[in-house]
């Protein structure tokens, strides 16, 4: 009976003596906080502890997803004014435009192009009345682009094409005999672009001119056939 007792107690005491060398291991693994330690932290200014000190919102914001580039269309809607003697015939039109275009390069876009624009003889002297028409042209150019920023860009393009009016009759009368047979237009256009979260969008603005052939060149006395061209433009690359 005493024995068993002996080894009762020889097992607690061990076990006690295990229990504190575990305990002293422990703490001695933890690094005591100084008197002098605990006083910085309360003197300390907001935002200069280490509880305050974490990552800023702005690090954890993804980054813009890449601008796509590769086959774009295009349409927009503006107005085209002409310049010439044909200004005292016809007042601003509006200008409908599509265009469909490949970007080998994230600056370079050859593209071919369609437009029309709703016109009418309000300005010319009666009789006859007026009378409308529609003006039409298609081609092809060349764009330039440039991105200033990650939400803004500049453009610059030039396209020649063929434009042509609907109605035979509608300027002969003027002094436009060939209005109505295909004639060659160039212009030029520059503009401002704004990319929005979406990469495949774009929105921009342009204005330019655009100078006509033979079929808006009067037969007599007229001056340089040319328009001034201005538009928003949306477009979408895939």
């Amino acid at each position: 009976m005493l024995r068993a007792w002996a080894v009762c107690v020889s097992l607690l005491v061990a076990t006690m003596a295990l229990s504190r060398q575990a305990s002293a291991a422990a703490e001695s693994r933890e690094r005591k906080i100084t008197t002098s330690e605990i006083e910085e932290w309360l003197e300390a200014e907001p935002g200069n502890k280490p509880v305050d000190q974490g990552v800023d919102d702005g690090d954890e914001e993804p980054l813009p997803a890449p601008r796509h580039h590769g086959v774009v269309v295009e349409s927009g809607v503006g107005f085209v004014n002409h310049l010439g003697d044909l200004g005292h015939i016809t007042p601003m039109a509006p200008w409908f435009q599509v265009r469909v275009g490949y970007e080998p390069f994230s600056w370079l876009m050859p593209f071919i192009e369609a437009d029309a624009s709703f016109a009418s003889t309000a300005y010319a002297s009666r009789p006859p009345p007026p009378r409308s028409y529609w003006h039409y042209g298609a081609g092809a150019g060349l764009r330039l682009g440039f991105a200033i920023s990650q939400t803004f860009g500049v453009m610059v393009q030039g396209s020649l094409g063929l434009a042509l009016i609907s109605e035979q009759n509608v300027l002969s009368i003027y002094g436009y005999p060939n209005a109505d047979e295909p004639s060659l237009y160039a212009g030029a256009e520059l503009g401002f672009e704004w990319y929005p979260v979406n990469p495949h969008l774009a929105v921009g603005v342009r204005g330019g001119i655009r100078t006509y052939g033979s079929g808006l060149a009067r037969e007599r006395g007229g001056g340089s056939p040319l328009a001034a061209l201005g538009s928003v433009q949306i477009r979408y690359a895939f």
